[in-house]
């Protein structure tokens, strides 16, 4: 009977976040032996087979629906999710990432500004104040050392810039999947986002021509270690979160509510991983945590 009480946007939200944070703790430890769009394509392809059967499914039983605007968001959010993560690995390759994270930790607080321009959507203060707790949480969590301290001493600029850019980048794809998933089936939403990253990571691994022989090795031999589980994660993962954009009264509430996935993270790295930065870790949580209450009652 408290089931039927919780919204479903919150309840796919929910699940999403439990995906993630499983996700994030489990590429993690994968790219200790392999680099990050070597974990992609891994991920992306495993997706998009499971993806590809659903689309059929959908196509055959329900048609495709959709307008213009939800087709060009559509497109125009697969494109970006792909410009986005060659920005987060560009910014990660030049910085480390107690200094690359915090700094990509504010993309709700983007999205909060630019919804309303672009969605018509009204986002009231408490889920702006929410987005805001939930951004300097994940900073607080994300950070090894003082966070302000660390990006005025950064030693590459340009890293930080790529960062601070990821923030806009994410902070649209929210938008843009609030508004695809108003009239395309989330299911084909998916797909194109997973097919575009996939598509864009194959393309990195190939530009790098004289290491191809020494990397379709380690893609077997990841393909083995995980045993497709990346890609099930990723599947349902991501179309979890499209139902929640779609079902959220805005993106931005949606965007906060995705970030209890990383107080899920703190626990796992921090108490059952032993990794330390217990005390920092645990007070961003709660920033994270009070933020998220305040975007869902928002």
């Amino acid at each position: 009977m408290v089931v039927a009480s919780v919204p479903f946007w919150v309840l796919t939200g929910s699940l999403a976040v439990v995906a993630r944070a499983v996700m994030n703790t489990y590429q993690k430890r994968l790219l200790e032996d392999a680099s990050e769009s070597e974990v992609l394509v891994v991920r992306d392809t495993v997706a998009l087979g499971l993806f590809l059967p659903v689309v059929a499914l959908t196509a055959v039983s329900q048609g495709f629906t959709g307008t213009t605007r939800g087709v060009a968001a559509t497109v125009l959010t697969g494109l970006l999710n792909v410009i986005g993560a060659f920005m987060m690995f560009a910014a990660l390759s030049r910085e480390d990432a107690s200094v690359v994270l915090p700094l990509t930790s504010v993309s709700p607080v983007v999205t909060s500004l630019i919804e309303p321009l672009v969605r018509g959507t009204t986002v009231p203060p408490t889920v702006v104040v929410g987005a805001v707790l939930s951004g300097c949480g994940a900073a607080v969590v994300n950070s090894r050392t003082n966070t302000l301290q660390s990006v005025v001493h950064s030693s590459d600029t340009t890293a930080v810039v790529l960062a601070l850019s990821v923030n806009l980048v994410f902070g649209v794809t929210s938008t843009l999947d609030g508004i695809a998933t108003t009239t395309v089936s989330p299911v084909y939403v998916s797909t194109v986002i997973v097919l575009f990253v996939g598509t864009g990571s194959v393309a990195r691994l190939q530009r790098a021509q004289s290491r191809w022989p020494a990397q379709r090795d380690r893609l077997r031999a990841l393909y083995r270690a995980d045993r497709g589980l990346l890609g099930i994660l990723q599947f349902g993962g991501l179309a979890a979160t499209l139902f929640t954009f779609g079902a959220a009264p805005s993106a931005t509430q949606a965007s906060v509510l995705f970030r209890a996935s990383t107080v899920l993270v703190v626990i796992v790295a921090s108490v059952g991983l032993g990794e330390g930065y217990l005390r920092r870790r645990a007070a961003g949580a709660t920033l994270i945590a009070v933020g998220v209450a305040l975007g869902i009652a928002g």
